[in-house]
């Protein structure tokens, strides 16, 4: 959770990829939620920097040590927490998130907040970033209040240029903008102008997250013209992508993790695991990546923040890497950028059980109450859904119906081929989807929201 939310600031999301269904399934039936929480090696006590709330972690399972456990703890995002050898956390009324993936790092987190409008926010915080079950509190357990920010799908913005800066490069002189994360405008101006942070701040979690400090005025690079230099070209870069929406202290709450300030130093307030993905060596392609054609020149498809020169980029932080004194050893135990996303990609979807799939008058079908806002029958064996703008209509979709932001998402039951109001159908394009081959199989895979899965299984067309 700490990684993908500080790196990216405006951060990713991904369910569970326990199985179909799970990640927003909560409620204290499950097995999941007969984890004894004072069972472990001790807990860490520390304020969750992205809600603002006091929290408890407690460490349960046999691969815990006393020593792993206080190293966990202080890696907190914000300023770390206390560890306390042998405690017990006191349970929350808002919730647990129970971590349990049988490795030996069990693990339950009682979850801060007071108010039935934060357990949406808790629910999706605990399936989305940790990979976990929720177990709903006294104050969750009856609530009814959903307040998920709805991913707006991206849309492209083109406007005339701001007064006194040149025409823009699309054919009538327009600057051109997609609306999306991992978008860029044209190079030399601000996305901010161009591009929709409103939109942008819908695609990631956004939070704002204290940064790492700036070296102060001994600091010799302040006298090192061609470091100011590359840091000011890089800083110009970031400010022509949606980054600059999170990551400046003109945010709405302010920057979230690290910050384009005013100091030329600025690339200090970024962690060290996010200076190891700038620098290259943790991947982030599972974040999605417009082709350079479609993103103004800019690519993210080979350096993770997006740049008109990826090399340039990818050893400035290189440079900044080696000056911290970083090493390969150290990279190696960052886990993988996304990790909950490319369990999403590589997840094998299996037989739909019952409540689950297709039933004999052609209607979809799934489990866990949810309504939908993405639907997807696929060929079996096709790629899952990922984010946009490359991930999310992989090769087989034999039919996709989407629900947009303000739209009233899907109840279980839909008939295959058929587009309510207010909904629509994203694939095929301009023509009803192919009739399902009886006893064919097919991949269901029904979206809460992007990333956010409630049925992933196969099923036998009747």
């Amino acid at each position: 959770m700490a990684l993908l939310a500080i790196v990216s600031g405006c951060s990713s999301g991904a369910a569970s990829p326990e199985g179909p269904g799970d990640a927003l399934d909560a409620g204290s039936g499950d097995a999941a939620a007969t984890v004894d929480a004072a069972a472990g090696v001790g807990r860490c006590d520390y304020r969750n920097a992205f809600s603002g709330h006091d929290e408890c972690k407690a460490y349960l399972g046999a691969a815990w040590t006393a020593a792993s456990a206080a190293d966990d703890c202080a890696k907190q995002p914000g300023a770390g927490g206390a560890f306390v050898a042998g405690g017990a956390c006191a349970a929350s009324t808002l919730g647990r998130c129970v971590v349990a993936k049988g490795d030996g790092l069990d693990a339950t987190t009682e979850l801060g907040g007071v108010a039935a409008t934060e357990c949406s926010s808790a629910e999706l915080a605990c399936t989305t970033f940790a990979g976990g079950t929720f177990v709903a509190g006294s104050v969750c357990a009856s609530a009814t209040t959903d307040d998920h920010t709805v991913f707006i799908w991206p849309t492209q913005s083109c406007v005339d240029p701001l007064p006194g800066e040149p025409a823009g490069q699309s054919a009538d002189g327009k600057v051109c903008t997609w609306n999306l994360i991992s978008a860029c405008t044209e190079e030399g101006r601000d996305y901010r102008d161009y591009g929709s942070c409103d939109v942008v701040r819908t695609n990631r979690p956004y939070y704002p997250v204290p940064a790492r400090a700036i070296a102060g005025a001994s600091d010799p690079r302040r006298a090192d013209a061609a470091y100011l230099a590359e840091s000011a070209w890089a800083k110009r870069q970031v400010a022509s992508c949606a980054c600059v929406c999170c990551h400046t202290s003109a945010a709405p709450k302010g920057a979230a993790a690290w910050s384009l300030s005013d100091d030329p130093l600025w690339a200090d307030t970024i962690s060290d695991e996010g200076v190891a993905m700038f620098a290259g060596y943790v991947d982030s392609s599972v974040l999605g990546a417009f082709d350079p054609a479609d993103n103004n020149g800019f690519d993210r498809v080979h350096s993770a923040l997006p740049s008109t020169d990826p090399a340039r980029m990818v050893g400035f932080f290189q440079r900044e890497f080696d000056r911290r004194g970083l090493t390969q050893s150290f990279v190696a135990g960052i886990p993988p950028f996304g990790a909950a996303l490319l369990d999403q990609l590589s997840y094998a979807p299996q037989a739909c059980q019952a409540g689950e799939g297709i039933d004999a008058s052609g209607k979809l079908v799934w489990s866990g109450g949810k309504p939908a806002r993405y639907v997807y029958v696929l060929e079996a064996g096709s790629d899952n859904p990922g984010i946009p703008p490359n991930f999310d209509l992989p090769a087989g979709t034999v039919w996709r119906v989407d629900v947009p932001h303000d739209g009233q998402p899907l109840a279980s039951g839909l008939a295959y081929g058929a587009v309510p109001s207010g909904a629509t159908q994203r694939f095929p394009a301009s023509a009803p989807p192919a009739p399902l081959v009886a006893g064919h199989v097919y991949t269901l895979y029904v979206l809460y929201d992007v990333a956010l899965p409630l049925a992933r299984c196969t099923f036998s067309a009747p």
